[in-house]
């Protein structure tokens, strides 16, 4: 059988959005709950990227995986409470959005040897 390797962008999308989530809460001023929300979120994204980039076969669960965490980053405004810091809340909104976007790229594109 032969092994494939799982090396898409979007892999390095997920780390680097997966810091920015990391660092952003002491960059726009959140704190307690709100932080560590978005902390956790960040680590969880920085995982998958990482496990996604060393991962020798192609498998799919961790554009699903990103793709639920997107989700959740979208929605922290609200179940986290902060959505009248209006710019953290952007912030995960749009931050979320692209994680979204880049989880779901290979899957809804047609493209060769792809999921569509």
């Amino acid at each position: 059988m032969q092994m494939t390797h799982r090396h898409h962008w979007q892999d390095w999308i997920y780390g680097v959005i997966g810091v920015w989530l990391i660092v952003s809460p002491w960059a726009l001023g959140m704190a307690g709950a709100d932080m560590w929300g978005m902390v956790v979120l960040g680590a969880l994204t920085m995982i998958l990227a990482a496990i996604g980039l060393m991962q020798a076969d192609a498998r799919d669960w961790i554009d699903y995986a990103v793709a639920v965490v997107a989700v959740l980053v979208v929605a922290s405004p609200w179940v986290l409470g902060f959505t009248a810091m209006a710019v953290p809340s952007w912030n995960a909104v749009l931050f979320g959005a692209l994680l979204a976007i880049a989880a779901l790229w290979t899957h809804l594109l047609p493209h060769e040897g792809g999921h569509a």
